[in-house]
């Protein structure tokens, strides 16, 4: 009846028992076996219909463990035990089920959605009135959902369940922790072979792959892994031919590493267009500082962009670009890099096309440079001229430790000139400047007195020359005669001392002579240990001249039987003797 009208007020039926549910409300075996009660369902159904949880995932758990009183809620091994049940029990599917006094009846319903449903249409009837049954608990439920949604409007935020999911069950996300599906993954998307030895050694420190034949489309595949890499530091691809297209795909992920600090692409063919994206991922990327660029076919068209990354980069200390086709206007570009930078200490422009005119801004680079300590510019057409610029880029420079010049062209007039250079320089220790024009210096036979000032430079400067040998004197083949042993002891001075005790009769020579044997340390007497060590030497030299005489003899009577024999073979064997 509408609210406000006359007449008797209906009021529902009321349960017989307050603490007992009617028949209609007993729980089953299915629901038993589920663990749900009339409080749960209440606090489940509230939940559901929070807007401020719409998980729901973890304020369920927390009201139903609050309302039960039931520890085991949350245990992982009873919701494991759980979950083993559930599939039974949704198997048993009800195919009719009437309650009576009530208007509605259930049809084909599994046993989580009964009680989803039984739910729902408990919250109705104690809307109605009829929730006195549950006095007591609609209190806690009541004041339990008024503190989660304080506790909602204090911390709302956008929560993903799937995060949380992801934290406690990692190992159900991480299930390619070596990036090795990644890999094949990409292999199969670019339609290349994966490569076994990169699988197997992705994770090292020093990831070395030459010569596999990798190409453009290999470095893109590893590219990926690379990126994610954190453990790598050294990255060796040296003989792979990735080309420029290749060197690209390798810049995009290692722009923001910070782990790699050496880089070796020799022998890649990257060519301008590789080098210049190097160049422009080393203006940002300062943990790189070994860069290994060697036969790449490198031109005057990536000049600007190594000098722009110099200029800008001062981290990076070795760069090698040997073996690649540099002229005289790559040349002018490093001369300005030697003279603006001067962090770099490393630096190999050997075997380039740098022609006389280059040679001499290299020299002038030289001469400016204030950090360099290794430089090699072999195989370049250094000449005259460019002997001379060497001589004043000696003269000036005291940082140059190691400088290589072999194999330049230099004349047997440029010699002079590298040798005044190297008499004012200081700093330099190693001096490669063999197979010119002049000669080789490693082949070159020296006479002793050149070996004496090599000595004496070695030590004050500490200066390394390399040479053939030294020329022997020929003074030092003088014949001599054969030593007697029996002629020196009879003129040993000891051997008179020992033979006579007294009444010695000795010459003025002969003393000294004994004095300097006997008087081992030279202070004008002759003690015990020097009288016993005099008669020792001549003890031993009595020894030789009887070894001696019995040679002597051997050889004397086995000419004396030849001769007795008077044969050509025994005379010519005599002759030899």
């Amino acid at each position: 009846m509408p609210v406000g009208t006359d007449g008797p007020t209906v009021q529902p039926p009321r349960l017989s028992s307050p603490s007992k549910l009617p028949t209609q409300f007993e729980i089953n075996e299915e629901d038993e076996l589920m663990n749900i009660k009339p409080e749960d369902s209440v606090s489940e159904t509230k939940s559901r219909r929070s807007s401020k949880d719409t998980s729901g995932l973890i304020t369920d758990l927390t009201r139903l463990k609050a309302i039960t009183g039931d520890e085991r809620i949350g245990d992982p091994l009873y919701v494991t035990e759980y979950r083993q049940k559930l599939p039974d029990l949704t198997q048993d599917v009800i195919k009719e089920r009437t309650f009576e006094g009530d208007e509605f009846e259930i049809r084909g319903l599994s046993g989580a959605d009964l009680t989803r449903h039984l739910q729902d249409e408990y919250i109705e009837d104690a809307a109605d009135g009829r929730s006195d049954v549950f006095d007591d608990n609609e209190s806690n439920i009541s004041s339990l959902e008024s503190d989660d949604e304080k506790a909602n409007e204090e911390y709302d935020t956008d929560f993903d369940p799937t995060e949380a999911d992801r934290l406690i069950y990692p190992e159900r996300y991480e299930t390619d922790p070596n990036g090795v599906g990644l890999y094949e993954r990409h292999c199969e998307e670019i339609g290349v072979q994966p490569i076994t030895y990169f699988i197997k050694h992705m994770q090292d420190t020093n990831l070395t792959m030459k010569f596999h034949g990798l190409g453009p489309q290999g470095m893109r595949a590893i590219a990926g892994n690379i990126e994610i890499n954190t453990v790598t530091e050294r990255i060796d691809l040296e003989g792979n031919y990735i080309l420029g297209e290749g060197a690209t795909y390798l810049t995009r992920v290692l722009k923001d590493n910070c782990y790699v600090s050496e880089l070796v692409l020799s022998e890649n063919k990257i060519g301008s267009e590789g080098a210049v994206a190097l160049c422009e991922l080393l203006t940002k990327n300062k943990t790189i500082i070994h860069l290994n660029l060697t036969g790449n076919e490198i031109d005057d068209a990536a000049a600007d962009a190594f000098y722009d990354m110099l200029v800008a980069n001062s981290e990076i200390k070795t760069l090698i670009l040997k073996h690649n086709c540099f002229e005289e206007y790559g040349a002018d570009c490093f001369c300005k890099i030697m003279d603006e930078n001067v962090t770099l200490q490393t630096l190999d422009l050997s075997w380039n096309h740098f022609q006389t005119k280059g040679c001499a801004a290299l020299a002038e680079g030289i001469k400016l440079n204030e950090g360099l300590k290794y430089l090699d510019v072999s195989m370049n057409g250094f000449g005259l001229e460019g002997a001379r610029a060497m001589e004043d880029a000696l003269k000036t420079n005291r940082i140059l430790r190691e400088l290589h010049c072999t194999h330049c062209r230099i004349p047997v007039e440029g010699a002079p000139h590298i040798a005044a250079g190297i008499q004012v320089n200081e700093a330099l220790v190693k001096l490669y400047i063999g197979h010119n024009e002049y000669g080789y210096f490693a082949n070159l036979m020296v006479r002793r007195s050149f070996q004496a000032l090599e000595k004496e430079l070695r030590e004050d400067r500490n200066l390394v020359t390399v040479y053939g040998g030294v020329l022997v004197d020929v003074t030092s083949f003088a014949s001599k005669k054969p030593r007697n042993p029996e002629k020196l002891l009879a003129s040993d001075p000891m051997t008179k001392l020992r033979e006579y005790k007294c009444n010695i009769d000795l010459t003025d020579e002969q003393i000294d002579k004994l004095m300097s044997q006997l008087d081992l340390d030279g202070n004008g007497e002759i003690d015990l240990s020097e009288l016993m060590e005099g008669k020792l030497e001549n003890t031993l030299l009595q020894r030789e001249a009887i070894r001696y005489r019995e040679e002597v003899d051997k050889k004397t009577k086995k000419q004396e039987q030849m001769t007795a024999k008077a044969d050509p073979q025994s005379f010519m064997e005599m002759m030899n003797d």
